[in-house]
């Protein structure tokens, strides 16, 4: 059996990985890779990635990020977040929605998740199988990041507790995908956050934003060792004081990336990526159907054993 890992790696330039050499994003075949804008002038995370899984733009898989990408767990915050967009100004919005969040990691009742889309996704065959993709699982990796980020600016944390956060979820991230390489799964797919927070917080700074995309490209880099293949995608790119033509640092560029290990082009477009894999599993590049079968579990550990361990009720 053969897995292609997939890392939607957000916020990943082009130009800034090739400026810097990162053999583990610029995989033996790469390319920038076409992305769009729908709801603003800069290319949406939320809009693009579901894009990427279901070959479909906004108004088909029918998240168009209208400001309000996340949703409250608790459906009374959830039903108070409907009314207050219409009385209260955004930026009163987010103060209040962080104090309600408070120094937590997303978890409870007052966590919050991402949208998702009702729209078919590459993700849906038996046989594959995905983790924190926006749009497509409820990413709240992705809701953590931003909150960690607002209470890092209103030095609420240290920056040395936000980086810690931001490098022990891409820990997690990269190691799901590490452990997906020993499965029998034909496509796993992963979403990784922190270039995107890094780029944000650096774009004026060349040194500290090198730096994480050399850490991030050597954690690609243990994943490139245990998954069979690997491709490797970002939505857009990120705006930096050092590039020529680049007049809004800490904005989303157009450089979006895509790389693989398989000996073929990579996609030329977002739009393209669930063609493009769907195409290579049916051609049995990757996948051989071994992980498509519903085979029961096997034990040597009885039910009443299990029950007596606790671990059945």
């Amino acid at each position: 059996m053969t897995t292609l890992g997939i890392v939607a790696l957000d916020a990943a330039d082009y130009a800034l990985a090739r400026e810097w050499d990162c053999q583990n994003m610029l995989l033996e075949t790469h390319r920038e890779l076409e992305t769009f804008a729908h709801s603003g002038k800069h290319p949406n995370t939320l809009e693009v990635w579901t894009a990427t899984a279901t070959g479909v733009g906004p108004t088909e898989h029918g998240l168009e990020s209208t400001g309000e990408q996340q949703q409250w767990r608790n459906p009374v915050l959830e039903y108070a977040s409907t009314v207050t967009p219409y009385i209260l100004p955004k930026d009163v919005r987010i103060r209040l929605g962080t104090w309600l969040r408070g120094d937590s990691d997303g978890d409870g009742d007052v966590g919050m998740t991402l949208r998702q889309t009702s729209h078919s996704h590459l993700f849906q065959p038996d046989g594959h199988v995905v983790r924190w993709w926006p749009g497509v699982t409820p990413g709240e990796h992705l809701s953590e990041t931003w909150h960690w980020l607002n209470l890092a600016s209103s030095g609420e944390i240290t920056d040395d507790e936000l980086w810690r956060r931001l490098y022990g979820n891409a820990g997690l991230e990269a190691g799901w995908l590490q452990g997906m390489g020993q499965t029998t799964v034909a496509v796993a797919g992963v979403h990784m956050h922190v270039l995107d927070a890094a780029g944000h917080a650096f774009a004026t700074r060349l040194d500290r934003l090198r730096e994480v995309y050399e850490r991030v490209d050597r954690l690609l880099g243990s994943v490139r060792e245990q998954v069979d293949e690997l491709l490797v995608l970002s939505d857009h790119g990120m705006q930096v004081e050092w590039i020529d033509g680049d007049t809004e640092p800490g904005f989303h560029s157009w450089r979006a990336l895509a790389s693989t290990t398989l000996a073929d082009d990579p996609p030329e477009s977002v739009f393209g990526v669930r063609e493009w894999v769907e195409a290579r599993v049916d051609a049995g590049d990757v996948g051989d159907g071994s992980g498509n079968e519903r085979r029961p579990a096997v034990m040597d550990t009885t039910e009443e054993q299990l029950r007596d361990l606790g671990y059945l009720e």
